[in-house]
């Protein structure tokens, strides 16, 4: 009776806060960056959510927490990852809907099959290398004194890159450096300025080596599995990601650059905005188009490189 009463006097309040229990959502993440706090409290609070995040890069995890029953319930990752798991028909193919409507043209191609979409792209990055002196990364590996080698922690650009320098004839000079792989956040704070960097190209990082064979094309969005039982809840979340405001705020707080169509705000950058993808030089560009679930073993036997 007391509740039901208080229910009527404060009907927001009461059932909202003290009644109701908040839905859960299962959010699978391969990078941190993806999905910072900062967003997750963001959504949390306008959609009267929690959100259960794991953040892992390991295969094999990640296709148990899709397959199982209920799965996750949005998966962010790399285009090739869900590309792969597409295959294996363990993702939710929706029609068009709204968030379609926001994604620039130049992302929706490669993912639409049919009018209807598996892989929301939210976010892309062009890398290139940073090196002391500006110098070209074949110098670079000549220089003795130049010690170390920062590579962005992803096995399948990482044994694309090896391959490319073995074919090239450097991969003796390669593996005199100290290589070390970082995850994308880490790799942009990283200020050790002896050796190179792989870095994305944008306004904090305009004079890179961006050169045939060495730069990537990474693009990383939202899948929704086809075990999530909250399909429509996780829908509403990637809708509520994409509002321009909340990406127009957050995105330079990251290393990426949009996919949205829409974001055309002066506060942001050129070089962060889908179309400048049209501007760039892709010929020779790395493009990943599904994963190699042999990466990490190859890496190890063929180049001695353990992640």
């Amino acid at each position: 009776m007391g509740v039901g009463f208080l229910h009527g006097y404060l009907p927001q309040g009461i059932s909202r806060d003290y009644i109701l229990r908040p839905t859960k959502i299962r959010v699978l993440v391969t990078d941190e960056s993806l999905f910072p706090r900062n967003i997750q409290e963001q959504l949390e609070n306008d959609l009267r959510i929690k959100f259960e995040v794991t953040v892992t890069r390991d295969w094999n995890s990640i296709l148990a927490k899709v397959i199982a029953s209920p799965s996750q319930d949005i998966v962010l990752l790399p285009s090739y990852w869900a590309n792969t798991m597409n295959q294996q028909k363990l993702l939710t193919v929706s029609a068009e809907n709204e968030l379609s409507i926001k994604i620039a043209p130049d992302f929706l191609a490669p993912v639409i099959t049919n009018r209807s979409l598996y892989f929301y792209p939210l976010f892309w990055m062009k890398t290139g290398f940073k090196t002391a002196n500006k110098a070209s990364f074949e110098d670079f590996l000549k220089d003795k004194k130049a010690t170390t080698l920062f590579l962005l922690n992803d096995e399948d650009l990482l044994l694309n890159h090896f391959q490319i320098w073995q074919e090239k004839g450097w991969l003796g000079l390669v593996q005199q450096k100290k290589i070390l792989t970082l995850p994308l956040d880490r790799l942009v704070s990283n200020e050790n300025q002896d050796g190179a960097k792989e870095l994305p190209l944008n306004e904090s990082n305009p004079d890179l080596t961006i050169q045939d064979d060495l730069s990537a094309l990474l693009v990383w969005g939202a899948a929704i599995p086809q075990a999530s039982d909250k399909k429509d809840l996780a829908l509403e979340v990637l809708v509520a990601m994409t509002a321009n405001s909340l990406q127009e705020e957050n995105l330079l707080k990251t290393p990426f650059n949009s996919t949205l169509q829409g974001l055309t705000s002066a506060t942001l950058p050129p070089q962060r905005r889908a179309t400048h993808i049209r501007e760039l030089k892709l010929k020779g560009t790395i493009l990943l188009g599904t994963k190699n679930l042999e990466a990490t073993k190859k890496l190890r036997d063929d180049f001695n490189l353990i992640l």
